[in-house]
């Protein structure tokens, strides 16, 4: 077999060793080179670097070159560190609240051709999660009253008539918030109960008989 090699106009094979003046640097070069290039790179890091971003200034440079003025100015390694703080706005989606949430579980046994109601003390934008079950079909009507106007005043938002509802509820304002739920067969409805929410007390309405308030005690384990 013939292994051809490319040839100058010549016709001669080149020859590294044929051009003058070219020669590799040595290792003694190379190091010196290294060695020159880390005594910059450590002149810049003390006088430039450590007092700029850190504010270390061991030779004084940065305070007389003003690059320490750039570490003071920005707060320093702790305004650095710390996260941005981001406010709740009025428009939501996020409400902050002064005390933690509570849970309250209940069982009603109405009689038939009566009624009763049951109301949560909410203040304005509290958030409450509820499900409640009956026994048998009922009237029910989650309703409001704005706290200091007259019952006159009340709102519905939800009513019907259904053996179970659940959802999520948002207080447009101070008051009391809940359901009234009426039996209208010929037999006992057994209602079910279950709700978390920004509350701390509730009302109690029965048949004949005065408004009963009952505190909603904490959570075990709560933060507060």
């Amino acid at each position: 077999m013939t292994t051809q090699q490319t040839t100058g106009s010549s016709g001669r094979v080149p020859n590294p060793g044929a051009y003058p003046g070219v020669t590799a640097p040595s290792g003694k070069t190379l190091l010196k080179a290294t060695l020159t290039a880390l005594v910059v790179a450590g002149i810049v890091l003390v006088t430039a670097v450590l007092p700029a971003e850190y504010g270390i200034d061991p030779l004084g440079v940065g305070r007389a070159t003003g690059l320490t003025a750039l570490f003071e100015a920005g707060g320093g390694e702790e305004a650095a560190a710390a996260p941005a703080t981001v406010t709740p706005g009025l428009a939501g989606p996020v409400f902050s609240r002064p005390y933690e949430w509570r849970v309250d579980s209940r069982e009603f046994t109405i009689a038939p051709g009566t009624g009763m109601e049951f109301k949560y003390e909410l203040d304005k934008s509290a958030t409450m999660v509820y499900s409640w079950k009956a026994s048998g079909f009922v009237d029910y009507d989650f309703h409001t009253e704005p706290e200091g106007k007259p019952s006159s005043a009340s709102e519905s938002f939800d009513k019907g008539n259904a053996s179970q509802r659940r959802g999520s509820y948002t207080a447009p304002y101070d008051g009391i918030h809940g359901w009234y739920w009426e039996n209208k067969s010929n037999r006992d409805v057994v209602v079910t109960l279950q709700t978390a929410g920004f509350y701390d007390e509730a009302r109690l309405f029965l048949p004949k008989q005065p408004a009963e308030s009952i505190e909603i005690p904490q959570r075990p384990g709560s933060l507060n």
